[in-house]
């Protein structure tokens, strides 16, 4: 009866493959998430000025924008 396996070798290669192709892929991914969430705070700012804007031209009807 024989038993297959993978040796101490292989699994910490394949470890090291793993290590070294996430380390390549995470910092992309990081800076994609950074960006959209810059984008959705640019947003938000966006629309409380806009909002602003409309309240003070309700405030004091001659302010046209």
């Amino acid at each position: 009866m024989k038993f297959y396996a993978f040796t101490l070798a292989e699994v910490l290669i394949t470890l090291g493959i793993i290590g070294i192709v996430a380390a390549m892929t995470l910092p992309t991914i990081i800076q994609k998430q950074q960006e959209k969430v810059l984008i959705n705070q640019l947003k938000v700012a966006n629309s409380t000025i806009s909002n602003m804007q409309l309240l003070a031209a309700k405030d004091y009807d001659s302010m046209q924008f």
